[in-house]
């Protein structure tokens, strides 16, 4: 579903001119905010709820902007696309950080104060192995020194599964959440509705990658 692009990102580039790259901010600003909502809320339950929910939420969107930022740029003469060309890395990593603040906010809790929820299941638990083991994948094979260390091919495949896992988490989880008995949120049908354009779009970008005879397919 989803393949690597031999330029995924020319390297980790400053922010502001601080040092601080993109994905630590995005992941402390996460980090910050889903804390703000558990103490909002006095770390009960419903503050537990929103608080991881915030993440989630947040890192489906750095998720998708990550999936389409190659494409956008290849498909496009859009001139924000050479300085946005330059960060596809970190927009990668910037996704693995947020996702990891999710799993914390999901998993940690539960020590806080003491309290335990009964919410921390097996299932829960085993999600969040299969999430940041995916998200280590990801966060490994986007970095400088993957492609030599595992070669081309190897790379490509390790981000294509683990992109295709996560664009299915949220796919699935969208459409869960429009057709089963849930409360009603519109951001769930946001997000697939997101998801499907970013699987549009890369479906467009190989097949005019194809089209030009490009020989590198490019993908996230």
């Amino acid at each position: 579903m989803f393949a690597v692009d031999n330029h995924i990102g020319a390297g980790s580039q400053p922010v502001f001119n601080i040092k601080i790259p993109l994905a630590g901010l995005v992941g402390l600003g996460t980090a910050l905010a889903a804390l703000a909502v558990m103490a909002r809320h006095g770390f009960d339950d419903t503050g537990i709820r929103l608080g991881s929910e915030l993440p989630w939420r947040f890192a489906s969107l750095v998720f998708f902007l990550a999936a389409v930022a190659g494409p956008i740029c290849r498909l496009t003469p859009l001139a924000i696309c050479r300085s946005l060309n330059g960060l596809r890395r970190q927009l990668i990593w910037s996704f693995c950080a947020s996702y990891a603040v999710f799993l914390g906010a999901l998993l940690l809790p539960n020590t806080l104060g003491g309290v335990t929820h009964e919410d921390a299941t097996a299932g829960m638990v085993l999600f969040a192995l299969f999430g940041g083991c995916a998200a280590g994948v990801m966060a490994y094979a986007a970095g400088r020194d993957a492609k030599a260390r595992l070669g081309d091919k190897v790379r490509r495949a390790l981000l294509c599964v683990a992109a295709s896992f996560f664009w299915l988490t949220y796919a699935l989880t969208g459409l869960a959440h429009i057709s089963g008995p849930h409360r009603p949120d519109g951001f769930y049908g946001v997000s697939l509705s997101l998801m499907i354009v970013a699987l549009l779009l890369r479906f467009a970008d190989r097949f005019v990658a194809k089209f030009r005879g490009t020989l590198a397919i490019p993908a996230l």
